[in-house]
């Protein structure tokens, strides 16, 4: 059976010289982002083929905001850079697989 819902573990990301838990997917978050987004999780890849950076920035938000409600999209925006947005994208990419 595949699993839908929840990760074993939380995923971590490195920003700036922190390193951040992102939330595991559970109802929550799929609500979050059906909200943000207005689609599925499922139309996620189409949103950030066609707004890669603000759906990406707003993706983390979203994945951080529970563990670290002070956390503003600029600053987010701020702590991802051409340094570790490819790792960052990467560990997005497992969380949102379910991995």
């Amino acid at each position: 059976m595949t699993k839908i819902l929840g990760t074993p573990e939380k995923k971590t990301i490195r920003l700036g010289e922190k390193d951040y838990q992102l939330s595991p997917l559970n109802l929550n978050v799929l609500a979050d982002i059906e909200d943000e987004f207005d689609c599925g999780i499922e139309k996620i890849g189409k949103a950030l083929s066609k707004k890669g950076m603000s759906t990406m920035r707003k993706l983390i938000h979203i994945l951080l905001k529970r563990e670290y409600p002070d956390m503003s999209l600029e600053k987010i925006g701020d702590l991802v850079d051409l340094n570790n947005m490819t790792d960052v994208s990467e560990a997005l990419a497992k969380v949102l697989a379910g991995e």
